[in-house]
């Protein structure tokens, strides 16, 4: 039991610190995304996607051999493939095609 009482604290700050460690590489995989894409395009087109990770990988290839500046690779891939992966669904646009607010089908 006091073993259990000295490695409570031990264990509650590891998982705090892969926490903190997990909102820091998302939140560096989200400048990357922002910095590499946004250049050429936006990201509601990026978000619109939902690709496989060898998808990702083409397509990544692909805008690097059209001059895409991407810093990690790797961090890049990882973060679409977990965020626009085949399996994510889409979240609903608040806009229409056009750019306009969508006000749904009630109306």
């Amino acid at each position: 039991m006091k073993y259990l009482i000295l490695l409570g604290p031990v264990l509650l700050g590891l998982v705090a610190g892969c926490a903190f460690a997990q909102d820091d590489k998302a939140a560096a995989a989200r400048q990357e995304e922002q910095r590499s894409c946004s250049p050429c395009h936006s990201l509601r087109l990026v978000d619109s996607q939902r690709l496989s990770q060898a998808a990702w990988d083409k397509e990544l290839t692909k805008m690097i051999g059209w001059g895409a500046v991407v810093s990690n690779r790797q961090l890049l891939l990882d973060y679409l493939s977990q965020q626009y992966g085949v399996c994510v669904p889409r979240t609903a646009d608040p806009l229409s095609a056009n750019g306009a607010k969508s006000h749904g089908s009630g109306r």
